[in-house]
């Protein structure tokens, strides 16, 4: 019995360190960490993101087979934000850098599509 709720205590600990890695955003808080000097990278293919991007972002294709040792190239103990056009493979980006050893992602959820429709300033 007491070494169930040790793995019980263990796999929670577990989950919630997970979670607390990974926090999702708006664009206001965005805009605010760009502002402190954290990286954010646009993860969408390269046709999108020559369609139009966030200004002052990296990027990076998710697609791309060396998509997580492009993304080693930067600071893994420092906070990053990803996004790609809203919210999918950010999401799942986000899991497989926090896996790699990254310790702070944010994934701006609503991605480029959200920015676009809030009017916010966009670069070709």
């Amino acid at each position: 019995m007491i070494r169930g709720i040790y793995f019980l205590l263990i796999i929670a600990s577990c989950a919630s360190v997970d979670q607390a890695a990974v926090e999702v955003i708006t664009a206001e808080k965005l805009l605010e960490l760009q502002h402190e000097g954290v990286l954010v990278f646009d993860i969408r293919t390269p046709d999108e993101y020559k369609s139009g991007h966030i200004p002052n972002v990296i990027h990076v294709n998710y697609f791309d087979k060396d998509f997580i040792d492009q993304m080693k190239k930067h600071n893994q103990n420092e906070a990053i934000v990803i996004h790609c056009a809203s919210g999918g493979r950010s999401s799942k980006a986000a899991k497989k850098l926090i896996e790699a050893g990254f310790v702070r992602v944010y994934d701006y959820g609503g991605g480029f599509n959200d920015w676009s429709a809030k009017g916010l300033s966009i670069e070709k």
